[in-house]
């Protein structure tokens, strides 16, 4: 739990600090979907199919439901702003890009099974490689959509 905590804290003043390419409302959009998509896909892979454990079904170090919830709501909020924030333009760029943060992003998970943040039961990093792939192809769409949709209201 004290790592994620400190992961979050991270995200959250790396959004702060970072220097904007997004709008307000793009933050707002992409932290909320984001946000959603992860508590969602979480809960269903985690508490539905079990394929992982997040925290041992929260119940690790004394933490109460509430504060699990709390960081599992907002370090992919943060994360999503992130990486998109920093999305370059260009396609071969991007293909570079996108790798580079699956990377990370596998690392990342990776060390959190290390922590014992997550257990797999069902799952592997490989499937995670592969989610988080298209979702940082989603982000990339996300911000299209955004941008679109701006210039016809």
């Amino acid at each position: 739990m004290i790592f994620m905590s400190i992961a979050t804290i991270v995200a959250i003043l790396i959004v702060w600090i970072m220097p904007k390419r997004l709008t307000k409302q793009e933050i707002y959009c992409t932290w909320i979907v984001m946000a959603l998509l992860t508590r969602t896909f979480d809960q269903l892979l985690d508490q539905v199919f079990h394929l992982y454990d997040q925290l041992e079904q929260y119940n690790v170090d004394g933490c109460t439901n509430w504060q699990v919830i709390v960081l599992q709501t907002i370090f992919p909020g943060a994360i999503g702003v992130i990486i998109l924030n920093f999305m370059p333009n260009h396609r071969l760029t991007f293909f570079v890009y996108i790798v580079g943060c699956t990377l990370f992003s596998v690392v990342f998970e990776w060390i959190t099974t290390r922590v014992n943040y997550l257990t797999y039961n069902n799952w592997s990093l490989l499937y995670s490689a592969g989610v988080y792939f298209l979702g940082i192809i989603f982000l990339r769409y996300h911000l299209s959509f955004l941008r679109r949709s701006k210039h016809k209201v």
